[in-house]
């Protein structure tokens, strides 16, 4: 009878862990881009029968996402709130009792990215910390402050209700604005959460148990902070909780083991990804299997194989930005690691489309990173992605490469277009994939339409006389009718004299 017990235990046990696996399955952005009220609201939603769903929102959203963004879900991967650092909005999409300004009265935008963070209370199933950092404007230009606001989901009938809000956990110490980063401890139920000083080489380190949150001595590592440091870059757990991130184009790429027992960084390795950079912000992801560091340079993606014992011999370059605008730069930005495996990328500026990295896993190019590889229902916000900590440390698999991507109406996959030849004087050649049908259209870089027409034979190249535009760079675009996987093909091309 024990031994059966012990049994069911454990399958009870397992059950558990693996529920809180979806914790992280529900992204969302919005943006106000009308005069209408509300945003215009998108979500990726990867709890839809093994689909990442990515669809736009019947209802308009109450915030708007610019910077900062963090939700959570419970164990089944259902939404329970979200944030933009200014409201916290319950899963019916109002704003939760005592929910407002958090950080700062009046507050209209949190400025940043990556200072805000929510984490399970450890002590209690149906509580939830939101970490958060403010610039106080009255008193300095720079974040002092690292606060938590406390959301008990008992309340307001399931759906919420925020108990406590803006409690300072630190104060009068400046810290790097982005880089808040979290990783679960050793025992699978605490929570790590680093965060560097600014001006120093220190990292403050807390801890997250039933008891509260708990500052620990900070550790003093690595190279003093440029002072021009805050918001530059950002700073990443590995998926497996072994390794510490951080990058800017000051300090370039510092990586460190990670001691989930004692929350200190070790075995500090400092790496140059290029000679000398613009003034540019970047970001920094890691692949699901914790062996390879993408860095977005604003116009180049590189890939750093952390295996490598020599960094130098693991660095390749990616690509470089195709200078598609659509309405506004399509750079790379701020980039997440999906439940589905692959890594997404935003601009810092709005855009229609976001880049996918669709095989992070994959040495060099066979990663596959696609620009401009997901067309969203309305233009983004300006450079945001959702910041979470790493759920599945413990877990053997990371991530579920079994989730697919379905496409709801006016969201699209990207896929290259075959045009030749590129530069062109006049004339160029399409190669339509697989003969298909449909619609092609031309925009110049303002992603203005200058041509279009309809291609309605079976034909697998098909000649256009694009003689009457310009010089310059233009983009073409072709979709396909009777289109189920909702692809849409593109490649830009140049016309010269």
């Amino acid at each position: 009878m024990r031994f059966i017990f012990c049994i069911a235990l454990s399958l009870f046990l397992c059950l558990n862990i693996l529920a809180q696996n979806k914790q992280d399955y529900v992204w969302l952005w919005s943006n106000n881009s009308t005069s209408e009220t509300g945003n215009e609201a998108y979500s990726f939603n990867f709890n839809k029968n093994g689909t990442n769903y990515i669809e736009a929102l019947p209802d308009k959203l109450p915030i708007e996402f610019t910077g900062n963004n963090a939700s959570i879900c419970d164990s089944e991967g259902n939404l329970l709130f979200y944030t933009n650092g200014c409201q916290v909005i319950d899963a019916t999409h109002q704003i939760m009792p005592n929910g407002d300004n958090i950080n700062m009265e009046d507050c209209d935008f949190h400025p940043g990215t990556d200072n805000i963070m929510i984490l399970p209370d450890p002590g209690n199933q149906k509580g939830y910390y939101i970490f958060h950092k403010t610039i106080q404007i009255d008193r300095t230009a720079f974040i002092d402050n690292l606060k938590f606001t406390y959301v008990d989901i008992n309340m307001n009938n399931g759906l919420g209700a925020v108990t406590d809000k803006n409690v300072n956990i630190i104060d009068s110490t400046q810290i790097l604005s982005s880089y808040l980063s979290a990783c679960k401890h050793k025992n699978g139920t605490d929570w790590w959460i680093i965060q560097p000083v600014k001006d120093t080489n220190l990292y403050m380190r807390f801890i997250l148990d039933s008891e509260g949150v708990k500052r620990m001595q900070d550790q003093e590592i690595g190279p003093i902070f440029h002072w021009n440091s805050s918001a530059a870059g950002t700073a990443r757990f590995s998926p497996d909780g072994l390794k510490y991130a951080f990058f800017n184009i000051f300090e370039d790429l510092l990586l460190f083991d990670f001691d989930r027992i004692s929350g200190q960084l070790k075995n500090l390795k400092e790496f140059s990804i290029k000679d000398s950079y613009p003034q540019i912000f970047t970001a920094i992801e890691w692949s699901a299997d914790s062996r390879f560091l993408y860095v977005a340079l604003n116009d180049e993606l590189w890939q750093i194989d952390t295996w490598e014992d020599n960094l130098e011999d693991g660095r390749i370059l990616i690509d470089r930005w195709n200078g598609i605008r659509d309405p506004f730069n399509t750079t790379f930005y701020l980039m997440a690691l999906a439940p589905d495996c692959k890594i997404y990328m935003c601009s810092t500026s709005s855009t229609n489309t976001y880049h996918v990295i669709n095989k992070p896993n994959e040495k060099g190019k066979a990663c596959d990173f696609v620009q401009q590889g997901i067309r969203l229902p309305f233009v983004s916000a300006s450079g945001t992605m959702p910041n979470f900590p790493r759920f599945r440390v413990d877990d053997e698999e990371k991530c579920d490469p079994g989730i697919t991507s379905v496409f709801g109406d006016l969201v699209y996959y990207r896929k290259d277009l075959s045009v030749y030849p590129n530069p062109f004087i006049d004339h160029v050649t399409v190669e339509l994939p697989e003969g298909k049908r449909g619609q092609m259209v031309a925009f110049d870089m303002q992603g203005r339409v200058v041509w279009q027409g309809v291609h309605d034979r079976y034909e697998d190249r098909v000649p256009l006389d694009l003689s009457h535009l310009p010089t310059g760079a233009y983009s073409l675009e072709f979709l396909p009718i009777d289109n189920d996987e909702r692809l849409i093909y593109t490649s830009q091309v140049v016309k010269v004299d």
